[in-house]
């Protein structure tokens, strides 16, 4: 059928990919995702199907390549990662005049288990947080814990965008590895609600910083580094702390998420709060709500 499209579908997969990756990922995408499709590029889609043509791409492949996953004995999310990866990259191919349509369009995903995550108790917080009130860090440990920030998130905040008037933070960076960029992990930015703590907290260390862009910064006004806090000044502070639940820094945001559900929190709130594209993303923390399936009860009644 000629559909006055001309299809431009001879070259391998491989060939496209590499275009794609240039295009529509680096530079674009934060520095972990970069890495993160070209690991698994490399390791999985393009040992497998990278020498097809792309006229030739069918489900076929994509089971091929979903078994050869599972041979690794990786989990049913990487192996949906991975496939989500080869279906966007088809899925450009169409717009870029390359394929007519999607040959694995509707390709189903496994079912994965539901995914661990471990927060700290109330007590933890505060035995924490007491244990380092001095601490260089102990701002930052506080922001993160009060807001529910990805470490990215809390590192590339700057005064330009928090409102003390109207004690709201825009998120709107991401400093990762890489270095600083212009784009959230969703690629959107969202307006969080200071409260009184992190309000009083930042205006007392705008009084004393006013050199640096940065909210959290070194003495000469650099941002933190990512695998410095991390690896190191968090580490230790738990320690320093005699805490036995030692957590990630990323455990932070759990932790806020939790006990905000805990407390009564509304669950599509939180998914605004956290900048989830995917409800189904913020519902591991739905039973934590005591109210949640109780309410849940109430919608269909018969009397």
């Amino acid at each position: 059928m000629n559909t006055g499209v001309s299809i431009k579908n001879d070259i391998t997969f491989s060939s496209f990919a590499q275009q794609w990756y240039e295009n529509e990922v680096l530079g674009r995408k934060a520095h972990k995702t970069q890495l993160g499709y070209k690991c698994d590029l490399k390791n999985h889609i393009l040992p497998m199907v990278g020498h097809i043509k792309l006229k030739n791409i069918s489900f076929v492949h994509t089971r091929m390549l979903e078994n050869s996953i599972l041979q690794k004995n990786k989990t049913n999310r990487t192996v949906n990662k991975v496939i989500m990866i080869f279906k966007t990259i088809l899925n450009d191919a169409v717009k870029t005049n390359h394929l007519l349509k999607n040959p694995i369009k509707g390709y189903p995903e496994l079912k994965e288990l539901p995914r661990n995550f471990t927060y700290w108790s109330k007590d933890e917080v505060k035995q924490f947080l007491s244990a380092n009130r001095n601490h260089t860090n102990y701002d930052l440990y506080s922001v993160t814990l009060n807001l529910g920030l990805r470490l990215g998130e809390v590192l590339g905040l700057c005064w330009d965008w928090v409102d003390f008037e109207s004690s709201n933070i825009t998120i709107s960076r991401t400093l990762s590895r890489g270095g600083l960029q212009n784009t959230t992990k969703n690629h959107e930015s969202r307006f969080l609600p200071m409260n009184d703590l992190v309000r009083g907290l930042l205006l007392k260390r705008r009084i004393k910083q006013n050199k640096s862009p940065f909210i959290f910064c070194d003495n000469d006004g650099k941002p933190l580094p990512y695998d410095h806090v991390t690896n190191r000044t968090f580490l230790k502070a738990q320690k320093n702390a005699g805490l036995k639940n030692i957590i990630r820094f990323h455990d932070l945001r759990h932790t806020f998420a939790s006990h905000f559900m805990m407390n009564g929190g509304n669950i599509y709130t939180l998914q605004k709060i956290l900048g989830h594209k995917d409800i189904k993303t913020t519902m591991i923390y739905a039973h934590l709500d005591r109210e949640y399936l109780r309410q849940a009860t109430e919608i269909v009644k018969f009397e």
